[in-house]
């Protein structure tokens, strides 16, 4: 596999990149809903945490039973356990990110290699 992947996303509701760019540390969805449009279903995880990235329109994030407003801009963390649900008030755009919770043991500061 290349050290590298490249896609362009077709407006489609909801694209998965893990096969689509060979990830192998986390999976990332790019998602779409009409207004009015919702996920049809109520989920958790059993290992992976979730970060919700709201890029366009207003929605109702629905999280054990309680109701959170979102819009354009705002970054939300899942764990996994939590039985989540999103409502699109007006178009939303959004990307998650899910990994194993707890299994992040680098990141940019002490990771990073300086050229």
């Amino acid at each position: 596999m290349s050290k590298f992947s490249k896609i362009s996303l077709d407006g489609s509701g909801r694209v998965e990149l893990k096969e689509k760019l060979g990830l192998s540390s986390c999976e990332v969805s790019f998602n779409k809903l009409e207004a009015g449009a919702a996920v049809p279903f109520f989920h958790a995880h059993k290992e992976n945490e979730e970060v919700y990235l709201f890029l366009a329109g207003e929605g109702v994030f629905e999280l054990d039973g309680e109701r959170l407003e979102v819009k354009a801009g705002d970054v939300v963390r899942v764990a996994p356990p939590v039985m989540r649900k999103i409502n699109a008030k007006s178009a939303l755009e959004f990307v998650c990110i899910q990994a194993k919770e707890n299994s992040l043991t680098q990141w940019s500061a002490t990771d990073g290699i300086l050229g």
